[in-house]
C-alpha cells in the first residue's frame, strides 16, 4: 500500500516533531561517520601495526544497531518500507481503509511484543557491561524500546488520520499502481 510522505508540519507541535526527526537524521549520519572511522582505523592499524583500537569494535557495533533502528523508524515515518499492493489497489477506498487499519493494528501488536522484549533486555542489561568499553549492555535493548515507541506513535498518528478522515492519499494506492515503484 502506498502512503505519501507526511506534509511539512505547520503547527508548533508539528515543528517540534519535525525537528526531532531531523535530529534523528543527524544521529544516523554521526553513527555512520563513526562506524567508518572506527572500522577503517582498525583495518589500517591491524594491517600496518598488527594492533587495533579495542574499543572500536564495540563502539562500531553499538553505532550500527542504533543506526538500523533509527533508520527503520524514519522509514516508517516516510512510509518508505517495501509493500506489496497488488490486491489492495484493486479494492474500493473503503476496503483499503479497513486493510490499512488491520495492517496497522497487526504492526502495533508486533511493536508491543518487540517493545516488551526490548524493555526486558534493557532491564537485564543494566547489570552487565561490554567487556572493553564498560558501556552498559542495556543500550542495545534501549534501541528496541526506542524503535517500538516511536514507530507506534507514528502508526497511531496514521490510524488517527484515517479514522478522522484526514488521511487523504494515505490509503490511495492508485499512484503506485503499474508505475514500477
Amino acid at each position: 500500500m502506498h502512503i505519501d510522505k507526511p506534509p511539512r508540519p505547520e503547527s508548533a507541535a508539528g515543528q517540534v516533531v519535525g525537528l526531532f526527526f531531523r535530529a534523528l537524521e543527524y544521529v544516523i549520519a554521526a553513527c555512520l561517520a563513526a562506524m567508518v572511522v572506527l572500522v577503517f582505523s582498525n583495518v589500517v592499524m591491524r594491517y600496518l601495526f598488527g594492533t587495533g583500537i579495542a574499543e572500536g569494535e564495540e563502539l562500531a557495533r553499538l553505532c550500527f544497531v542504533w543506526l538500523i533502528f533509527i533508520g527503520a523508524t524514519l522509514a516508517v515515518r516516510e512510509h518508505g518500507h517495501i509493500g506489496v499492493d497488488m490486491v489492495v489497489r484493486r479494492m474500493s477506498p473503503a476496503v483499503r481503509r479497513v486493510c490499512l487499519l488491520v495492517n496497522h493494528a497487526l504492526v502495533l501488536w508486533a511493536l508491543w511484543m518487540l517493545g516488551e522484549g526490548s524493555w526486558t533486555m534493557t532491564m537485564i542489561g543494566l547489570d552487565s557491561v561490554l567487556p572493553v568499553t564498560g558501556i552498559s549492555t542495556a543500550v542495545f535493548g534501549a534501541a528496541g524500546v526506542f524503535l517500538a515507541v516511536t514507530m507506534s506513535l507514528i502508526l497511531i498518528a496514521d490510524v488517527w488520520a484515517v479514522l478522522s478522515g484526514r488521511a487523504g492519499t494515505l490509503v490511495d494506492v492508485s499512484a503506485s499502481a503499474g508505475h514500477g515503484e
